[in-house]
């Protein structure tokens, strides 16, 4: 169905997010709840950010140019193992579960708001209760697409959950602004993957956080994109609580990534790993952030961060920024980072086992990524494997 002039015309304004809760049908505290946001939108400044790689941060959309009401999407019926629903659906069958948790959130900047007022696809996924819960979500780019994913386990239960990200739009500049809310109850296990494979044409901010009184492990992979600004946010707020980020990417031509690990500690006996590989060719940037605050309660905590990335062109840039914050002595924490390019001495020897450069290149990339596919489901390691080939023009 084409816009309609109206609709061609609309801004981000109250008659815009009253457009969009009444397409999807939301009930009455939504729709006040997303007004609430608009007001904030309407008051917040753009965050400000400034880098020494000149990463060019998606933050500076023209966000008036936005439609989000013509890329409404919907989200329907529910997985064998776990509720996946579409979030506004949800937020009335589901309202004791998602009003709490929906009406607490703050807004910090212009785009968090924008957010929070403008969502046009959401998904709600549940395990209800122990046992375990898998969903896979497919979705495709659109000219805005402003998504709210929240994905609950209750107590004791298990949730395991893969997004693939394609692009199905082309044509001009589109714009992916996501927050996934992962909400872990006592002694859950959630792992939550993420198969980012968009065009070059997309620029997007991306928000990831968890409250985890269990264990919550996030994998993320970045294989495509124009620019990516990516913050991954873990709360660990029980004893025994623990949480993994694992991140893989790929950058060539002009792409910049802008990704950013956190793991903050609020008890005591909680755990945590940050662990990001990344290869970089062309004239691609990518600024990597990882830091880990262990609060003063937290005794007997262990958090560790690990980053390595390969430059594959001398055009390529790339900044590992690692943080630690401690404030308890009785804490176990490390950092590692490191940017370098392929070993000219394990490259010649492998020509002169009869391989090619090329082929040679390919083994040593795939060689680097090989302590973290291990640790990956197996289409997510072929998935890497794949795009080492492909940009290496294997």
């Amino acid at each position: 169905m084409q816009p309609t002039k109206k609709h061609e015309e609309a801004t981000l304004n109250e008659e815009t997010v009253r457009r969009i809760s009444g397409a999807k049908g939301e009930p009455e505290w939504l729709l006040m709840q997303r007004l609430a946001a608009l007001k904030a939108f309407e008051e917040l400044p753009l965050p400000q950010q400034s880098y020494g790689l000149h990463v060019n941060s998606p933050v500076n959309i023209a966000v008036n140019e936005l439609r989000p009401f013509e890329n409404i999407t919907r989200h329907g019926g529910s997985e064998k193992d776990a509720v996946v629903d579409d979030l506004s659906v949800a937020a009335a069958k589901y309202e004791k579960v998602l009003r709490p948790l929906m009406s607490s959130r703050e807004f910090h900047n212009k785009i968090e708001a924008l957010h929070g007022a403008f969502w046009n696809s959401g998904v709600f996924i549940y395990a209800p209760k122990p046992g375990l819960g898998k969903a896979t979500i497919k979705m495709g780019q659109k000219e805005t697409e402003i998504v709210n994913v929240i994905a609950v386990a209750e107590e004791n239960a298990s949730l395991e959950v893969t997004e693939s990200l394609t692009q199905t739009f082309t044509g001009k500049k589109s714009h992916r602004i996501e927050s996934i809310s992962v909400y872990a109850g006592h002694g859950s296990k959630v792992k939550y993957a993420t198969l980012q494979k968009l065009g070059a044409d997309v620029n997007s901010i991306i928000s990831r956080m968890a409250q985890a009184e269990g264990s919550v492990d996030w994998t993320d992979i970045n294989l495509g994109g124009g620019t990516t600004k990516q913050e991954t946010v873990t709360t660990l707020n029980s004893e025994g609580a623990s949480s993994t980020v694992t991140g893989a990417f790929f950058g060539d031509g002009n792409q910049q990534l802008d990704i950013h690990a956190k793991e903050v500690h609020n008890e005591r006996n909680t755990t945590s790993s940050i662990m990001i590989k990344g290869a970089l060719q062309g004239k691609s940037k990518a600024i990597v952030q990882s830091f880990t605050k262990i609060m003063g309660n937290a005794a007997n905590s262990e958090g560790h961060q690990k980053t390595n990335i390969l430059l594959l062109s001398d055009t390529a840039r790339a900044s590992p920024i690692p943080k630690l914050e401690i404030d308890n002595y009785d804490v176990k924490a490390s950092h590692e980072a490191s940017v370098g390019q392929l070993d000219r001495e394990k490259l010649f020897y492998l020509m002169s086992r009869g391989l090619g450069e090329r082929e040679a290149s390919i083994l040593a990339v795939e060689g680097f990524f090989d302590p973290l596919l291990k640790g990956l489901p197996a289409d997510l390691a072929e998935d890497i494997r794949k795009a080492v080939h492909e940009k290496l023009g294997g």
